[in-house]
């Protein structure tokens, strides 16, 4: 079985558009999932969120969208100011389409996690499933956290949150993708933390948009470009999401 795996599209749709388009140029690809964080930062939530319903098998609750339908507690001044913008926009009233209506009730109902076999998808960490981000260098500065999650799955665990692609081994190391020619094999004795990086908001130093592609025997990251000016346009035109949300893709951070 040969999967893609999508996370942290933030309402770019630019980027999304052209990294489900790289997906349909490739072979045996039988099913998508998505690891959260469809909206925040960008000004398309609507078409990313039905884009995602349409081509996703599973989406998985993000803390962006978990914001969107409760607070953005702990958020940034530019995130918290994204997520009130679009909150005011999006959340439903009486008078609202139905359309509408069953975005925000399809995005109320993500589960905050999903099982492929003995592999494990969440937005963040198996242990806190929308929230804790783990980092490349928690292998050596908080080993406990690592070996802790390790734990708690049977093989593999594939995160988004961080928006930076890598692996962190089963001997506790972090490997970047470009380090390996951006696959790596899995071993049967060992397991491994895959982040897959974002679509949308890649900090990498790669504006790039990334995603991944999983089969029994290992992980591949792919890097698609797309028109970053134009979406930087768009985030021009909605006055209430700051300017930086966008500028910032240029340089992928």
């Amino acid at each position: 079985m040969k999967i893609a795996l999508i996370s942290d599209i933030h309402g770019n749709l630019d980027a999304l558009k052209a990294v489900f388009s790289h997906i349909d140029s490739q072979e045996d690809i039988e099913s998508i999932y998505c690891l959260g964080d469809i909206v925040g930062y960008g000004p398309e939530p609507e078409e990313c969120i039905d884009l995602v319903r349409k081509r996703c098998q599973v989406s998985l609750l993000g803390n962006h969208d978990f914001a969107l339908l409760n607070a953005a507690v702990g958020f940034n001044p530019i995130a918290a100011g994204a997520i009130a913008c679009l909150r005011k926009r999006m959340e439903p009233n009486a008078l609202s389409l139905p359309k509408k209506k069953e975005r925000w009730l399809w995005l109320d109902e993500l589960p905050e996690r999903h099982y492929l076999g003995n592999d494990m998808l969440v937005h963040a960490s198996p242990r806190d499933n929308i929230f804790e981000y783990v980092l490349a260098d928690d292998p050596i500065y908080v080993p406990g956290k690592i070996l802790a999650i390790f734990e708690m799955i049977k093989r593999n665990v594939f995160v988004g949150h961080t928006h930076r692609p890598g692996i962190i081994t089963g001997d506790m190391k972090f490997i970047k993708p470009s380090e390996i020619n951006m696959e790596y094999l899995f071993a049967n004795d060992r397991k491994t933390i895959v982040n897959i990086s974002s679509v949308g908001q890649p900090r990498d130093l790669d504006n790039r948009a990334c995603y991944a592609t999983v089969t029994d025997d290992g992980v591949k990251w792919h890097r698609v470009e797309y028109d970053i000016e134009e979406v930087i346009r768009k985030i021009k035109d909605s006055p209430k999401i700051d300017i930086r949300c966008g500028t910032r893709l240029l340089e992928g951070r």
